[in-house]
């Protein structure tokens, strides 16, 4: 990604707009990969389609917000894929654990629940799953991360931004009407 740019007086000038356009397309990749990945597995294990989503629109934001976190703390260790996964197993399962705690104290209700799954903690996080995500997090982080850049790299600035706005866009009126009408706090 060319945000980063030297002058001639060692200046740096960051693109704040592509840095912005690179997140949000991770969180909203990672997002809607995570709901395809458990509209299939529980598709398979369940043969039921439901959406298994806190939304209405077909993304888990967990998946987006472990997406981020994996690309900012994981991609400095790049040349080593052990380490890549290792630590995406912390860092996801840290994640989920906390996130269906803090989902379970704001509205009772526990949107996953791996009781009685080998190594489950509270019934938040189990070993299949934090494995399931270490797979996962070696893809985001060799195959989507450069992809994603890639494609930043070869769209016109404008074209980025109006993408990424009305995708937030879409975003954000989801969540307003999920917190009115399908989940109030």
């Amino acid at each position: 990604m060319k945000e980063v740019k030297v002058k001639k007086n060692n200046q740096i000038k960051i693109d704040f707009g592509k840095v912005f356009a690179f997140y949000f397309l991770i969180f909203i990749i990672g997002s809607i990969v995570g709901w395809l990945y458990e509209e299939i597995f529980y598709f398979v294990n369940e043969r039921a389609i439901t959406n298994r989503g806190f939304l209405y629109g077909p993304y888990l934001p967990v998946y987006g917000f472990g997406a981020i976190l994996l690309v900012l703390f994981l991609k400095r260790f790049r040349k080593n894929p052990i380490i890549v996964f290792l630590l995406a197993i912390i860092i996801t399962g840290v994640l989920e654990y906390f996130t269906g705690l803090i989902m379970w104290e704001i509205w009772h209700q526990k949107w996953w629940d791996y009781t009685g799954l080998f190594l489950n903690i509270d019934g938040y996080v189990c070993l299949r799953s934090v494995l399931t995500f270490g797979i996962g997090s070696l893809l985001l982080i060799y195959l989507v991360e450069p992809l994603v850049i890639k494609m930043i790299d070869k769209i016109k600035k404008k074209t980025l931004m109006i993408l990424c706005f009305s995708i937030l866009t879409i975003f954000i009126i989801d969540n307003i009407i999920t917190f009115i009408f399908r989940h109030p706090i």
